[in-house]
């Protein structure tokens, strides 16, 4: 789309020649003859630079820049001043006023064009965040920007420090968990919590979208979890309670999906419901005369997403664990994953290849083997670097330990 230049000058040769030459150059042309006029045009069309002679009688140039740079919608308008030749305090005069150059009168009009697209070329990335500068209001000045950079590695640190700080100690179970964050702050969330010495609950889940918004849902569902998960006996009851607090104080579009489930070390089982999240993948070995092969089981007892449907039920199901037995639970990061080389997804299909094929490896070493696969195949070479996931991605991993290991 064409960028509009507003021209203004009191002379009507000098706007019919400017106006024709700039046209020509297939940018848009508007006019207007005086301080008062051009204000006008300015405040109904928002130009995207202004050619602005500077003596004109009645309001001058310089009181046109003073009013621009005084007001907040305008204050970014990039200027060009029109000046005539010999009157170089006026240019000194106009600059520090706030214009951005000056064209001397009389002016090729290939100068002319390039002065503009040089101007234009240095203030298009800005353009383009306009709507983002009149959002923010009075925080987008430098000390602004600093301390909102300062805010969200505040918000990151607390949020890294809402996330369990070790593997938790659970007889006969080895559990760890890994979250790679796409942004500063995450909308993804794991945690681990004793409910007593033989019994933990594990969530793992997964905030629609990215950033400030999905980040304070997140800690507002984990603080809701860790207030009912000991009144309530079971992962259904769990979710339950925790949607129905969603679908009261939030929007039904902020919704988010959650896995909730509870490993007993006395019974050996894990009793989990779903809300709405990826399937958790059983692992059982299976024995055989002179090997032993694996099989995987999606785990999809549960019910809708959480926070959008104040009618939502869920259930729970419980299932038995025997030593070698692995649970892998994620988010759609992980299998939403992509190849920047041809845009396909990591997949479901990936991740079971990997899981089974490291299901002898610690949780930890688990979490890292799939961690890896996942940067092998998307090309991404440094977590930490400049290249970055499209979307957080969670794992969590439980193993069910054998005797000797216990």
């Amino acid at each position: 789309m064409a960028e509009t230049i507003l021209v203004v000058d009191d002379d009507i040769d000098i706007l019919e020649l400017v106006k024709m030459s700039l046209t020509a150059d297939g940018l848009n042309v508007m006019t207007a003859s005086d301080g008062p006029d051009a204000l006008e045009q300015i405040k109904a069309n928002s130009p995207d630079l202004i050619l602005l002679d500077l003596m004109m009688p009645g309001m001058s140039g310089f009181e046109v820049i003073e009013k621009l740079k005084a007001g907040s919608q305008t204050r970014t308008i990039p200027v060009i001043m029109l000046t005539a030749r010999a009157q170089t305090h006026e240019k000194i005069e106009g600059l520090n006023a706030g214009a951005d150059d000056y064209i001397t009168k009389p002016f090729e009009p290939k100068e002319l064009t390039a002065r503009v697209e040089a101007v234009l070329g240095r203030v298009r990335p800005t353009k383009y965040i306009n709507p983002l500068i009149g959002a923010m209001g009075d925080w987008f000045t430098e000390t602004g920007v600093e301390q909102l950079a300062s805010h969200l590695q505040t918000a990151a640190m607390i949020q890294q420090k809402l996330l369990p700080q070790g593997s938790p100690d659970l007889s006969g179970f080895d559990i760890a968990g890994l979250l790679q964050s796409s942004m500063a702050i995450s909308g993804d969330f794991y945690d681990f919590i004793p409910l007593d010495n033989e019994c933990l609950g594990v969530a793992i889940a997964d905030v629609r979208g990215k950033g400030i918004p999905a980040a304070l849902l997140m800690v507002m569902i984990r603080t809701a979890l860790r207030l009912v998960c000991r009144e309530e006996a079971s992962p259904a009851s769990v979710l339950k309670r925790i949607n129905d607090l969603l679908a009261i104080d939030t929007d039904s579009d902020l919704f988010a999906t959650m896995v909730y489930g509870i490993l007993d070390s006395r019974s050996m089982t894990f009793t989990y419901s779903n809300a709405g999240h990826c399937y958790p993948l059983h692992l059982r070995n299976v024995p055989h005369a002179h090997s032993e092969e694996s099989v995987i089981t999606p785990l999809k007892v549960g019910g809708l997403i959480l926070g959008s449907f104040d009618f939502t039920t869920f259930e729970s199901e419980t299932i038995s664990l025997t030593p070698g037995d692995a649970i892998l639970l994620y988010t759609d990061g992980v299998t939403e994953a992509e190849c920047e080389s041809d845009a396909t997804f990591y997949g479901e299909e990936k991740l079971i290849e990997i899981f089974q094929s490291s299901r002898h490896l610690s949780a930890e070493t688990i979490c890292r083997a799939i961690e890896t696969n996942l940067l092998s195949f998307s090309g991404k070479n440094d977590l930490n670097g400049t290249n970055h996931w499209s979307d957080d991605l969670t794992i969590v991993v439980i193993k069910v330990k054998h005797k000797g290991d216990m």
